[in-house]
């Protein structure tokens, strides 16, 4: 069983009625873009 891919590298192929569709550039799957979800950024402070 392969790991699940957290699409990481992604291109846009397409923009259609203000709609990005991307593809992973690791598992070729393609997708809107607005279902990847934002990676959390961690602010460090001191």
């Amino acid at each position: 069983m392969q790991a699940a891919c957290e699409h990481t590298r992604t291109q846009i192929i397409a923009r259609r009625d203000g709609v990005d569709y991307v593809e992973c550039l690791d598992c070729q799957q393609i997708f809107e873009a607005e279902d990847l979800e934002p990676v959390p950024f961690e602010d460090e402070e001191e």
